[in-house]
């Protein structure tokens, strides 16, 4: 049966316009079920990112094989979610908003994130 999990990120940017993290409180870290796992039975996990009233960049740290990769995800009002598949031993998520320019100051535009799985 498939299922999902939603929830929002905090107002506040994470990081500057160039990436680098000042405000790492303003982050929250999702715990997804296990990819393509053998031990709960957990096929195909989905990630994706929605916004209204607004565009944002969003800085996504994947933890999986025991390190960190990041990626930002521009993520648009008047379009589609955004997102990707869970590669195997993906263990976390970190997301936080990253400042579009160096004049940003939009950083309270709603975006939710959204955890879909194929059980």
């Amino acid at each position: 049966m498939p299922s999902f999990q939603t929830g929002s990120i905090p107002h506040g940017f994470t990081a500057d316009e160039t990436g680098v993290v000042f405000h790492p409180k303003n982050a929250i870290v999702v715990l997804p079920p296990p990819p393509n796992g053998p031990t709960f039975g957990w096929r195909r996990v989905y990630f994706s990112l929605g916004s209204d009233f607004g565009d944002v960049k969003i800085r996504v740290g994947i933890f999986r094989s025991g390190a960190w990769t990041h990626q930002f995800l521009d993520v648009s009002s008047g379009g589609n979610r955004v997102g990707f598949t869970l590669e195997n031993s993906t263990q976390k998520l970190s997301l936080g908003r990253v400042k579009r320019s160096a004049s940003d100051r939009d950083d309270d535009i709603p975006v939710s994130w959204m955890l879909e799985s194929e059980a």
